[in-house]
C-alpha cells in the first residue's frame, strides 16, 4: 500500500457510503456490518475489498460459511476483480473433527479448518488425518498470518464462535482484532448475524471501531435494504438512514445521493432569514415563491422564530401581514419588534406592517389593523394590503390555527388557495403556522399537502428544543437541529450542518437573496 493510501480512509466502493464516512473505513482499524439475512453484509464487504484491490493494495477475504466455489457464485454476476492477485480467498471453518488429542472424535470436539483455501498463507491446520482443535489460542495464531494483509474481511464471525462462554469469545475477538491492527497495519471488516442477547454481533459492537447497521423491511408491501452508521469513533459522521441498493452491475449502492432537487431544475428562491444555522439547514433560507409550513407541538418557543421571519422581512423593504398566533397579541407582538429594533406603531402607521385579527385580540380601531369576520373578508383585507398594480414585495405570516378554528373547512380551503394561486408573486414570502395537535389530521394533511417547505420545531422530553426540516425542494430534508436562544439578536442560534463535512444530500451553492420582481 502507498503512503497517500495508508493516510486516507478505505474506501467502500460507494461514493454516497464514503461521504456518509468522511472518506472510507478508518485504516488500521476494525469494523463491523451487522444485520439480519439477505440485508446485503456479504456483498458490501467483498465490495470494500475490490475497491482495495483497484487501488493495489493486498486483501484477503476469509469466509467461515462457504467453499471458495461457493464464493464464486455468490460474487459471480458483480463486478468484482475475482481473479485478482491482489485479492486472496480462504475458507476457515469452525467444524467437529479428529484431534491428536481425541483421536477417535469421541467428543465432537470444534477443530479450525480450512477448506481449499488459495490464499497465500503459511503454515497448517492439519497433521496428517489429524485437526487442531479450535482453541483461542490456535485461532489467535491463524489470524497473525493474516497481519500483513491492507483489507481484512472476516464473513461472518459467526462461524467462529465456537466456544463455550461469551467471555472467552470476547476476548478471542479483541485479541484477533488487536493482531490484525495493532500488530498488523490492517483495515479490517467482520459481518454478523443480528441475534438475541450475548449474540455475536452484540460482541463485536463494543470491540469494533464502528458499526454499520443494515437491515430489511416492507414500504407499503415491498422489500428494501437499509443502512445507517450506528457508531464510528471520532469521526462526524453521517447519521441518517439510507436505502441500500444491491445492483449486479454497480454492486451495492447507498440512495439516494440527494434528498432535494439540483439547482438546475429549481422553481423557486430562498428568503433568508439571518440564522445561519437555520439558513443553512433549509438551503438558504425559507423558500420565496411558495407556501412555507411552520410547525410546532403548542411547547416549543415560535414567537422569537417569528420575529427572525419579520426582521428579516423589513430589512429586505417588504411589507408584512400578519394573521397573528396567540403568541402575537398587541403586547406580544409589540415586544418582539422592539427587540429587533422596529416601533410596531411606526411599522402600522406607515403601512409597512398590516394585522389581520381573526382570533379578537386586536383593536379594530388601530391603524393597519384589519378585522374581517369570514373568510371573503381576509382576502378583501390581503387584496387592500397590497392591490394588484402595487410592486411592493409582501411577507405573510398567517396563523393556520385561526383559519381552522375561525373559518369553515371551506373557508380556510379557498383562503390557502386564494393567497398562493392568486395573490403571492415569485419574490413573495408566505409561512403558515400550525399546531397540528389541535386539528384534525384531514386539515395537518391538507396544509402539509399544499406547502413547497415544512419545516418542524418541537420540544423533547429532556426540555431540549429542535427543529427538522421535514419537506423541501433544496435543503438537508431530514436533519434535526438543536435550537439555542441567545442574549443577543437574532436572539436564537440552530445548530447547522457541520461546514467542515461534505454532504450529498444538500445544496451547497444556494442564492442569499431572490431578486424582487424575477
Amino acid at each position: 500500500m502507498t503512503d497517500e493510501h495508508a493516510e486516507s480512509p478505505a474506501s467502500v466502493g460507494d461514493e454516497v457510503l464514503d461521504r456518509m464516512l468522511r472518506g472510507g473505513l478508518p485504516r488500521g482499524q476494525a469494523m463491523l456490518a451487522r444485520g439480519g439475512p439477505g440485508t446485503g453484509k456479504s456483498t458490501l464487504a467483498m465490495q470494500f475489498l475490490d475497491a482495495g484491490v483497484r487501488a493495489g493494495e493486498e486483501c484477503l477475504y476469509v469466509t467461515t460459511e462457504q467453499t471458495l466455489d461457493d464464493v464464486g457464485d455468490s460474487f459471480a454476476a458483480f463486478p468484482f476483480a475475482l481473479d485478482d492477485d491482489r485479492l486472496d480467498v480462504l475458507s476457515l471453518h469452525a467444524t467437529p473433527g479428529v484431534t491428536l488429542e481425541d483421536p477417535d472424535g469421541a467428543s465432537e470436539t470444534l477443530t479450525l479448518q480450512r477448506l481449499d483455501d488459495d490464499a497465500a498463507v503459511g503454515g497448517d491446520l492439519t497433521f496428517g488425518e489429524y485437526t487442531r482443535e479450535l482453541t483461542p489460542a490456535t485461532l489467535r495464531e491463524e489470524f497473525e498470518r493474516y497481519a500483513e494483509y491492507d483489507r481484512v474481511v472476516v464473513d461472518s464471525a459467526n462461524g467462529l464462535a465456537g466456544f463455550t462462554d461469551t467471555h472467552t469469545y470476547r476476548r478471542v475477538l479483541l485479541d484477533v482484532i488487536a493482531t490484525l491492527t495493532d500488530e498488523g497495519s490492517a483495515t479490517v471488516l467482520f459481518t454478523a448475524e443480528e441475534g438475541g442477547q450475548d449474540s455475536v454481533g452484540d460482541l463485536l459492537q463494543y470491540a469494533a471501531h464502528g458499526v454499520l447497521a443494515l437491515s430489511r423491511e416492507h414500504v407499503r408491501d415491498d422489500d428494501h435494504r437499509f443502512i445507517e452508521i450506528a457508531k464510528l469513533r471520532g469521526v462526524d459522521h453521517d447519521t441518517r438512514r439510507l436505502e441500500l441498493e444491491i445492483d449486479a452491475e454497480r454492486g451495492v449502492r447507498a440512495t439516494p445521493a440527494r434528498r432535494s432537487q439540483p439547482p438546475a431544475v429549481k422553481t423557486h428562491g430562498h428568503r433568508p432569514i439571518g440564522v445561519s444555522g437555520f439558513d443553512r439547514l433549509v438551503g438558504g433560507g425559507i423558500v420565496a415563491g411558495a407556501g412555507v409550513l411552520f410547525e410546532h407541538d403548542g411547547m416549543a418557543n415560535v414567537s422569537t422564530f417569528l420575529g427572525s421571519f419579520l426582521d428579516a422581512a423589513l430589512a429586505r423593504g417588504d411589507r408584512i401581514a400578519v394573521v397573528p398566533t396567540i403568541h402575537l397579541r398587541p403586547h406580544g407582538l409589540d415586544t418582539i419588534l422592539s427587540g429587533f429594533g422596529h416601533d410596531a406603531d411606526d411599522l402600522l402607521s406607515s403601512g409597512r406592517l398590516h394585522v389581520v385579527d381573526l382570533i379578537g385580540t386586536w383593536d379594530g380601531d388601530r391603524e393597519g389593523v384589519h378585522v374581517p369576520e369570514s373568510g371573503a373578508g381576509v382576502r378583501a383585507a390581503f387584496e387592500s394590503i397590497r392591490p394588484a398594480d402595487d410592486e411592493a414585495d409582501l411577507t405573510s405570516v398567517v396563523n393556520a390555527d385561526a383559519y381552522v378554528n375561525a373559518l369553515s373547512s371551506e373557508e380556510a380551503r379557498d383562503l390557502r388557495y386564494f393567497e398562493e394561486s392568486q395573490h403571492m408573486r415569485p419574490a413573495d414570502t408566505l409561512v403558515h403556522v400550525h399546531n397540528p395537535r389541535i386539528a384534525t389530521d384531514q386539515v395537518s394533511a391538507f396544509f402539509e399537502n399544499t406547502a413547497e417547505q415544512v419545516i418542524e420545531t418541537w420540544l423533547s422530553e429532556s426540555g431540549l428544543q429542535y427543529v427538522q426540516l421535514r419537506k423541501s425542494p433544496c435543503g438537508f430534508v431530514g436533519t434535526t437541529s438543536l435550537v439555542e436562544y441567545l442574549e443577543e439578536e437574532p436572539f436564537v442560534a440552530v445548530q447547522g450542518p457541520p461546514t467542515d463535512r461534505e454532504n450529498p444530500m444538500a445544496d451547497e451553492s444556494y442564492p442569499e437573496e431572490y431578486p424582487s420582481g424575477e
